[in-house]
């Protein structure tokens, strides 16, 4: 079976700096795929250079078998969806015309149409409830949600996560891992970067991991965790493993010196 998402030798640098350094990988429909890796890897870049948010200096991108370039660049966004980690929702719009902003201003769809799309996405994120507020009246994990609903009401091929749940406090993470594990039984097709080990053992079907501009290792969750192939993999989910078990924290500050 093709990949619905290929990515081929994507590179990119700041100045003097190469950020990305030939990064391929693929990602076939209805699978669910998490980057992984410390800061400052390339992980987010990587994301935005699949969608040009970012243009790579250097690769090449296909979705469905057609290549993204310049030409079709406008149209061929539209199918890959984009959560931010800070929301990126429009501060001075009800959360329910965030989400129908999309299906009426870019997809077209009479403004009925788009209402019904957004009643349906705040609903299968858990928020129909809060249609009516505005941004600054929901809590973090409440605001993630309804963006996770804008990007679902474009009905994308693809949706790209850039470390969805790094702006909330714990507490309200768990909200939004239950979106996402929701989202990856449904079959939808998911790129993500992000550190949340129970999404990743349960619920991704790859884990890659990233470090210093390369893909290092990638494999499915329970062989990388069990017993991952490089030191630095190793030494890596080792550390995040630990971070998220409250019981470990003298294992934490070992794995960290």
């Amino acid at each position: 079976m093709s990949a619905l998402l290929s990515v081929q030798e994507i590179r990119k640098a700041y100045r003097e700096e190469e950020v990305l350094k030939g990064v391929s990988l693929e990602l076939d429909k209805g699978t669910t795929k998490v980057v992984m890796g410390p800061s400052g890897t390339g992980k987010s870049t990587l994301l935005r250079c699949i969608n040009y948010l970012t243009p790579p200096d250097a690769g090449r991108v296909w979705l469905d078998g057609e290549e993204l370039t310049r030409r079709n660049l406008n149209r061929l966004r539209e199918d890959i969806a984009f959560v931010f980690q800070d929301f990126n929702l429009f501060t001075h719009l009800r959360a329910i015309d965030n989400v129908r902003l999309g299906p009426r201003k870019i997809r077209g769809h009479s403004k009925k149409r788009a209402d019904e799309i957004a009643r349906r996405e705040l609903e299968r994120v858990g928020m129909s409830d809060k249609a009516q507020s505005y941004p600054a009246e929901l809590s973090g994990g409440q605001q993630q949600r309804v963006s996770i609903a804008r990007a679902l009401a474009m009905e994308p091929k693809v949706i790209l996560f850039d470390e969805p749940t790094s702006a909330l406090d714990p507490e309200l993470t768990g909200e939004v891992v239950a979106v996402m594990k929701l989202l990856a039984s449904e079959g939808m097709t998911m790129l993500l970067v992000s550190h949340e080990v129970s999404f990743a053992r349960s619920a991704a079907d790859e884990i890659v991991f990233m470090e210093g501009g390369h893909i290092v290792e990638q494999g499915r969750p329970s062989e990388l965790f069990a017993n991952p192939q490089n030191p630095r993999t190793r030494r890596f989910l080792q550390m995040i493993t630990d971070h998220h078990d409250p019981d470990t924290p003298d294992r934490l500050a070992g794995a960290a010196r």
